[in-house]
């Protein structure tokens, strides 16, 4: 999430098209429908339907006309099973696709700029991009006066003030007092997210995750525009809200619509020559590194294999993360004979990937020369999105 500066907004009848772009690179679209708001991040109190006693799970009823799907390991504060009907207190980690229902987690974790609350949590960790140790105790100081439970320092929080920690401690803490008021009077199921001004906002969610870096947010609503405008004043906040009333689309800006074509399609070629192509499947895609087009240009000696897969590591961790690639992936780097130079290639992934909020876990090269590595279910894929969007323009 680091370097992010600029979140670029196209408003539709149906949907919001939002973008977030590092020094003019696409990281990140996101679309919110406004036919079917997402629920991810939605706190309920649900009713515990089942317990399936040999997956060591339950089926929880959040109202959405498809059951929720809890683990013991997503448990918090409880030893055992409740009863059936018993009320619960979850949170939508991600929503369910076809026939599946939304994962659910009872360790709340309500997120600010620069931490994460999980007010039934205990002790402090971070986030990988927060190195020395002075600064983690520094960090670990400020927020252990300022909250009781569990917290998590996210990258942005490196370098920030007392007085920005402490904003953001209270803000999580009065949004995490609104849900737990609400589930005293609720009657389950119910959606206590709903009922809290601004937590379905899917710009406020934007700019509560990675407002933290963003200096300027480019809307082609007007009024939405000056709502936004006028908030940002109210919050005393730098970010600037300029309303795009051009000619050209707002997606012309930083060229986020060529980025996006460029997404969708199943080969990208890098400023070298090098080429990275994307085969995607069911369970498993598959990306290889294909440098035949980057050696040897304008009289240069062909470049060695450990540099076309440097150049390509980044933009393999990008695409991941733009598409939404989810599952297990095997990447096809060029031949390497060092180990020396296989450790710099992995490191390099391990490090591009690390701003990806969803998790990824990196496993390394195999006895066939191939690169594996998983990344975490999160919605549904880019291409996907857009087709789903495209199918209610229709």
């Amino acid at each position: 999430m680091s370097g992010i500066d600029r979140l670029i907004c196209h408003v539709l009848p149906q949907a919001f098209l939002m973008a977030l772009t590092a020094a003019g690179r696409l990281v990140e679209l996101q679309i919110a429908r406004r036919d079917r708001p997402s629920i991810e991040g939605s706190v309920f109190l649900g009713r515990l339907e089942r317990v399936m006693t040999d997956l060591d799970a339950a089926f929880v009823d959040i109202g959405t006309g498809r059951s929720g799907f809890l683990r013991a390991e997503d448990r918090a504060g409880l030893d055992g099973w409740p009863q059936a009907g018993a009320p619960v207190l979850v949170q939508v980690r991600s929503e369910g696709e076809h026939d599946k229902g939304p994962r659910l987690s009872m360790n709340i974790a309500v997120s600010g700029r620069y931490l994460v609350y999980h007010p039934l949590g205990t002790g402090v960790s971070f986030s990988r991009r927060i190195e020395g140790e002075s600064e983690r105790e520094r960090l670990a100081g400020h927020v252990a006066t300022l909250l009781e439970g569990g917290v998590i320092l996210r990258t942005a929080a490196a370098g920030a003030t007392a007085e920005l920690l402490r904003t953001d401690a209270t803000r999580v803490m009065e949004r995490w007092e609104r849900l737990r008021r609400r589930a005293l009077d609720a009657v389950p199921p119910a959606d206590l997210s709903a009922r809290i001004p601004g937590e379905r906002d899917p710009i406020e969610r934007m700019l509560r995750d990675y407002g933290a870096g963003l200096e300027e947010v480019i809307i082609d609503d007007r009024a939405m525009a000056r709502t936004l405008q006028d908030e940002m004043d109210r919050r005393q906040e730098r970010i600037r809200v300029r309303w795009h009333n051009g000619p050209m689309p707002v997606f012309d800006v930083d060229d986020v619509a060529g980025q996006i074509d460029t997404a969708l399609a199943p080969r990208i070629a890098l400023p070298s020559g090098v080429e990275v192509l994307f085969e995607p499947g069911e369970t498993l895609c598959a990306i290889d590194v294909d440098s035949a087009r980057a050696g040897g240009r304008q009289g240069r000696a062909p470049r060695r294999p450990v540099e076309v897969n440097l150049e390509a590591a980044p933009a393999i961790a990008q695409q991941l993360r733009l598409r939404n690639i989810a599952g297990a992936v095997v990447v096809d780097f060029v031949t390497m004979r060092s180990a020396y130079d296989r450790d710099k290639v992995q490191a390099a992934l391990a490090e591009a990937l690390g701003d990806d909020p969803v998790p990824c876990q990196v496993y390394g090269f195999t006895r066939l020369g191939h690169f594996e590595l998983t990344r975490a279910r999160r919605g549904t894929t880019l291409a996907g999105q857009l087709q789903a969007l495209e199918h209610t323009q229709d």
